[in-house]
């Protein structure tokens, strides 16, 4: 893969905008956005709070794209420093930055009501539900092919952003936010379809990139970018950035909520340091991250700070992304060639120091934050709005448009949904089969649970089923 074509700013539509400021176009259309706008009221861990301390899927994406663009400067400094590549001499590191900066404020974006918890329900929903739907005498599963019903099956929020950037309309124009193929590429983090996921291997796919409806996009970008269905190489830089936003963060919304405690922290790194099976100096480096903590506790105290606990987790978790960022940045420059050949199936933090705070960390957020029983009783009941919601408008979808299949009750249904969804299954139906009609149809109601927020999805099932 070569950087003049990776960092393509070229579009799916052609724009007068074409070249030197797309980036900075493509940022001003996402924050502009009523999709980016929704994700303050989406959960990144703890749905339907009350508390407006804790994150919710926006302010995550704002600090993933913050760490992306630092991530993205740093490793241009540090590919440059080796001279591994001529191409770092002759440009700016801005032109990896900017496009981490775009697209850390859009990887989340099609993520469904009530955080992962969301997305496994619509996944099982389908695997559920979809063999009773029918249409006329006909099975929907016989009228769908393998691949559109394996996307049903395999629901996954990062195909549903790939999908809802390029279709959603925006301002008028119905290609979506018609980004940059340098960005989308960034954001597709498995570029695999749900029809060959089972037969990839599992280290370099554990997920769909896209769906089937988004084919003749990804191949696009696939083709533009020059990635020739390998990752696209800031995609690892966008996932360490995720990666350092959600396991600090995580840690400080958790003991705002009192699910733990500082000294269940402390005992965890303590856990991690008996447990520790790297070399020598890593060791020290994790003792001095795990004293460091200590340290700003100590300092807090005599300072009579009234959460002392709470106050030395975040100064310390700020400390420990300068870290994670370092870590990241020097493993994506010595897997370089690798990563650069399509044929890098690790993280940027195996091996670092980094990777064994993740690992203590994420060992605590396991056994205490995501199983936590304020964070549990919320996800169970948004399974019930998602699963309400499901039943009452899929089997009415099926009937859509499709010259009186749709009973009178089924057709009142179809007023509630968003006109916004509506005129998007039309713009995509045009000149389609009717098999494939339905499949949009289907997707038809995912992009509409998809896109509504927390709250809206809570209101919309009080309203219809209270």
């Amino acid at each position: 893969m070569e950087w003049k074509t990776l960092l393509s700013k070229n579009h799916f539509v052609e724009t007068e905008q074409e070249g030197g400021i797309a980036y900075r176009n493509d940022y001003d259309t996402i924050i502009c956005s009523t999709l980016f706008r929704r994700l303050q009221d989406k959960a990144q861990v703890f749905p339907l709070d009350d508390d407006d301390y804790v994150r919710t899927r926006l302010t995550h994406s704002l600090e993933v794209s913050a760490i992306g663009k630092k991530l993205g400067e740093y490793a241009f400094a540090k590919v440059k420093e080796c001279k591994q590549d001529q191409w770092f001499e002759e440009h700016s590191e801005k032109e990896l930055s900017e496009v981490l900066l775009c697209a850390g404020l859009v990887h989340d974006i099609g993520n469904p009501p009530f955080g992962h918890f969301g997305e496994y329900t619509i996944r099982e929903w389908f695997q559920t539900n979809l063999e009773g739907l029918t249409l006329g005498d006909r099975k929907v599963t016989e009228m769908l092919s393998n691949w559109q019903l394996q996307d049903l099956y395999t629901f996954e929020g990062n195909a549903q952003s790939i999908r809802l950037l390029s279709k959603t309309p925006y301002l008028g124009k119905e290609n979506g936010f018609n980004l940059s193929y340098s960005v989308l590429g960034t954001i597709i983090k498995y570029p695999i379809s749900s029809d060959k996921l089972r037969n990839c291997n599992p280290n370099h796919y554990k997920k769909i990139g896209y769906n089937f409806s988004e084919k003749e996009l990804f191949d696009a970008v696939n083709r533009e970018t020059g990635m020739n269905g390998c990752r696209h190489p800031l995609s690892y830089l966008l996932e360490a950035a995720d990666d350092i936003a959600y396991r600090t963060s995580d840690l400080e919304d958790a003991m705002v909520k009192k699910v733990i405690s500082f000294e269940q922290v402390m005992d965890t790194f303590e856990r991690c340091l008996r447990s520790f099976e790297g070399d020598a100096q890593n060791r020290q480096e994790v003792c001095q991250c795990i004293h460091k903590l200590t340290e700003m506790f100590q300092e807090e105290v005599t300072k009579n700070t009234k959460k002392p606990g709470l106050a030395a987790v975040q100064r310390w978790n700020q400390y420990i992304q300068g870290m994670m960022i370092r870590d990241a940045g020097q493993t994506f420059v010595k897997n370089y060639s690798q990563i650069m050949q399509g044929d890098f199936d690790g993280d940027l933090f195996h091996d670092t120091v980094s990777g064994y705070i993740i690992k203590a960390v994420s060992d605590l957020s396991e056994r205490k934050i995501y199983t936590s029983s304020v964070k549990t009783r919320r996800e169970l009941f948004g399974r019930r709005v998602i699963n309400s919601l499901l039943d009452q408008f899929m089997p009415a979808a099926i009937g859509y448009d499709t010259n009186g299949k749709s009973s009178y009750i089924d057709r009142r249904i179809m007023d509630t949904v968003s006109e916004f969804y509506k005129s998007m299954y039309r713009n995509q139906s045009v000149g389609k089969s009717e098999d494939e009609k339905l499949y949009l149809r289907i997707l038809m109601i995912t992009d509409y649970i998809s896109g509504m927020t927390d709250n809206y999805a809570k209101r919309l099932y009080e309203e219809l089923f209270a």
